[in-house]
């Protein structure tokens, strides 16, 4: 659940239907309103629409008048992956170029109640095609990872970030061997 709180030390603000309509691309669920925000009826009128819903908070029950932090209910618990403790798996095996080898294990998924996944993916020297479903972020933990979409290549070694949008086509690869970290959107990439 994403929520967007409305903060008591800003000045009265003013929320429109953009804004409305802003926040739901951004997937928050609810717009926590100080005592003096403006709503106007268009945006109350797309909150209900879109499914954002609208709370207004009272500096005294609220309690973040006095810097408490608000509480958001039923929140999924949080988690860590321990990369030492993580076993990748092959992946598309006999898929690949000749002599690449995939491995790969998803360590946050649809159970973690998460929007977003993650994993870990490795491959040695070699190409492996893939079409994207979802948008990928992947950070690179070693070696050198080099995504070719096209045209375009980039090229990615330790502690970069390389993002790959939506319903790209590309090429994983690396000259040598590669680690990398990859978050995607949605949790369910596989399940395209």
């Amino acid at each position: 659940m994403r929520v967007y709180l409305s903060t008591f030390l800003m000045p009265r603000q003013l929320f429109t239907a953009d804004d409305i309509r802003r926040l739901a691309r951004e997937r928050v669920e609810t717009l926590l309103i100080a005592p003096d925000d403006i709503v106007t009826h268009e945006a109350q009128d797309t909150a209900f629409a879109l499914g954002v819903k609208l709370i207004r908070e009272t500096e005294s029950a609220s309690g973040l008048a006095r810097g408490a932090p608000p509480v958001v209910p039923n929140l999924p618990p949080l988690k860590v992956v321990k990369m030492a403790n993580v076993q990748v798996e092959p992946f598309l095996e006999g898929k690949t170029t000749p002599g690449t080898n995939v491995w790969l294990k998803d360590v946050v998924v649809t159970q973690d109640r998460s929007p977003m996944g993650a994993g870990y993916m490795s491959l040695d020297k070699g190409e492996m095609q893939w079409t994207l479903t979802y948008d990928e972020i992947d950070i690179v933990l070693e070696g050198e990872l080099v995504i070719t979409r096209g045209k375009e290549q980039v090229r990615g070694k330790t502690g970069d970030v390389i993002y790959i949008p939506k319903g790209s086509s590309i090429t994983f690869g690396t000259p040598n061997w590669t680690r990398f970290v990859y978050v995607v959107f949605p949790v369910n990439w596989n399940e395209k």
